[in-house]
């Protein structure tokens, strides 16, 4: 399937209004992000129109399917997370919306526990990631954690990343290290 056929069917389903061009830039991304979004599986959300989201997308075309109604912003296990907001787990690229995926829950509330064991303000320096700010990132891995949405890079003020590494280390983590030496430590769940 062609560029052109690709931004096609999303503009008959409503998803791309941009010119039929071939050119894959961040609106056809974002289109693709925004149909499999209603139509897929959160796991499936990556903005890559790959064999999956074709197969998908000729499905719902052929069936007239209804998107999934799913409101993603009011889950109800963010009402228990104390000290920690959606928004601090966003993508920074500025071009994806944000949450090509959302946050593990998993994780999201084991990064709320370290929070409350040291008793001081945690600061988020990297949490969801679309594949393309990921590819962008000098040290970051093609199946990074982060654009799955299980993995966040995190600091607690006033604790060194060797201490926050130490109590990470006993939690039921997939994954975790401190970054090049500095007080934030990489933390991920399957």
């Amino acid at each position: 399937m062609t560029l052109e056929q690709k931004q096609c069917l999303l503009r008959y389903l409503g998803y791309y209004n941009g010119d039929i061009d071939g050119i894959w830039g961040g609106q056809s991304q974002q289109a693709t992000i925004d149909f499999q979004r209603a139509y897929m599986e959160p796991e499936d959300v990556d903005g890559i129109f790959g064999t999956a989201t074709e197969k998908r997308i000729l499905e719902v075309i052929a069936t007239g399917e209804e998107p999934k109604s799913v409101n993603v912003d009011t889950a109800d296990w963010w009402q228990d997370i104390k000290y920690f907001t959606r928004e601090e787990f966003r993508c920074p690229c500025g071009k994806c919306g944000g949450f090509p995926v959302e946050p593990d829950e998993k994780l999201v509330r084991l990064a709320d526990q370290v929070r409350a064991h040291f008793g001081a303000p945690a600061t988020v320096s990297s949490g969801v990631r679309c594949q393309a700010h990921n590819d962008e990132l000098p040290n970051s891995v093609p199946n990074s954690y982060h654009v799955k949405g299980k993995a966040v890079d995190f600091c607690v003020r006033g604790i060194s990343g060797a201490k926050l590494l130490d109590y990470v280390l006993t939690l039921p983590v997939h994954y975790t290290y401190q970054i090049n030496g500095s007080d934030f430590v990489h933390m991920d769940v399957t």
